[in-house]
């Protein structure tokens, strides 16, 4: 019995810790090699990252022998080994190695982390390798075979940190990680990214041609399936409810804002954020300040392929970027794919990114994110039965033209591409 780490059959040949000793597993298969089409890797759970989850799936829907390598802390719950939609799911669980140490020196334990991962994939070979953002490039970019890039985000110009520290040390790391970006891009045989802004700027600053866009679309959902939760329940029956989902998080995000809003807002308002906890506490108590504490709840995360079902009792959803760097300026946040998902209308913050489509298929009010008063008024305006019924059905008509299956077809057709030298 191995009390710490599932026995798994299928691995080739890896040393499985148990509390006092070590054992040697040794499986024949194909020269003690598993071989695969596409191998993936992303640096978390995967759990929460609809993007990897649909793009391994679209993969396997077509016929492709699809493995994605995600990471998980050594207390983490989640399985070590699965099967999702027709694609195995494996995590590199990191166990404790240098988790005391603190910046500056945390990269001494990314160091010993990205030992754990690169031992993991030793006995796997693949036609294509897909790396998820930079981290996952510079683990794959010593891969000399076809290899992939897809730029969740423009990795070097995220949002500054909280910390005036932090932010110094991301400044003057950025000239070099964007050498090595370059000279990984240009190795890669195929780069993606998440809307036409972000994919116009690496084009430019590495000249390459212009990355393939695969938008993080999400599905319309379905009155017929089940919420996993009863909004209405949970924050009352007559309230005008606006929702926030993802991560909560000042960083990226104009959540303070949001909350301050609240103050300038009828009774009948509610705001829900549903994600993970993040600076909730820190909310929470800017709301108990405000006095409008019992109109600002919390809920925990759902999946994914969830939150759509989860939020479409919602009035309004909202989607408030701080715009204090490119990457978010830029950004079209899956929140955003989510609101038109459910088929609500939104209030979102004035970036050029989200503005593009708001637009363009009239999705919603647009408002300055970094002022409250101003995000009070697009939701005022948005609680007029007449003007959140025509942006209701403008949605409903987005929903007919924004779908996944035309954003899978495209990752499909490049990997025919790849795999199969047919596009």
């Amino acid at each position: 019995m191995l009390p710490k780490y599932k026995l798994l059959l299928e691995y080739p040949k890896v040393l499985f810790k148990t509390n006092d000793r070590f054992v040697t597993l040794q499986l024949e298969n194909e020269g003690g090699l598993l071989h695969y089409d596409v191998v993936m890797l992303v640096l978390n759970d995967v759990a929460h990252d609809g993007r990897v989850l649909r793009e391994a799936s679209a993969l396997a829907g077509a016929g492709w022998r699809v493995l994605v390598v995600g990471t998980q802390r050594a207390d983490g719950l989640l399985p070590d080994r699965e099967q999702r939609d027709g694609f195995d799911l494996w995590r590199v669980r990191y166990g404790g190695y240098g988790a005391s140490l603190r910046r500056p020196w945390r990269w001494m334990r990314h160091g010993l982390q990205a030992f754990q991962i690169w031992r993991t994939l030793r006995p796997v070979r693949a036609q294509v390798y897909h790396a998820h953002d930079l981290p996952a490039l510079m683990l794959l970019g010593l891969v000399r075979r076809r290899l992939v890039y897809d730029a969740h985000e423009l990795f070097l110009f995220l949002p500054p940190y909280p910390s005036k520290w932090m932010s110094r040390w991301q400044s003057f790391q950025r000239p070099w990680l964007m050498l090595i970006e370059r000279r990984l891009v240009h190795r890669a045989d195929a780069v993606l990214g998440l809307c036409e802004a972000r994919t116009r700027a690496m084009a430019r600053w590495y000249r390459i041609p212009r990355p393939t866009v695969i938008h993080n679309i999400v599905d319309p959902v379905d009155d017929r399936v089940p919420a996993p939760v009863d909004l209405r329940a949970v924050v009352g029956q007559d309230r005008f409810i606006v929702v926030h989902t993802g991560y909560i998080s000042d960083r990226g995000r104009c959540l303070t804002e949001l909350v301050q809003a609240m103050a300038y807002l009828p009774e009948q308002v509610a705001l829900v954020f549903m994600g993970q906890s993040g600076e909730w506490d820190g909310l929470h108590q800017l709301a108990i300040r405000l006095g409008v504490e019992d109109r600002v709840t919390r809920m925990p995360p759902v999946a994914p392929d969830q939150v759509a079902a989860a939020i479409r009792e919602a009035d309004v959803a909202a989607v408030v970027l701080r715009p204090h760097a490119y990457n978010t300026r830029a950004s079209v946040p899956n929140k955003l794919w989510e609101a038109v998902a459910a088929g609500i209308p939104l209030v979102a913050g004035d970036t050029f990114g989200v503005r593009r489509l708001v637009k363009r298929y009239e999705l919603g009010v647009l408002c300055d994110p970094t002022d409250p008063r101003a995000i009070a008024a697009a939701i005022e305006r948005m609680m007029d039965p007449a003007v959140r019924k025509y942006y209701r059905e403008k949605v409903g008509a987005a929903q007919n033209v924004l779908r996944w299956d035309n954003e899978a077809e495209k990752l499909r057709t490049l990997y025919r591409l790849l795999l199969d030298g047919t596009g």
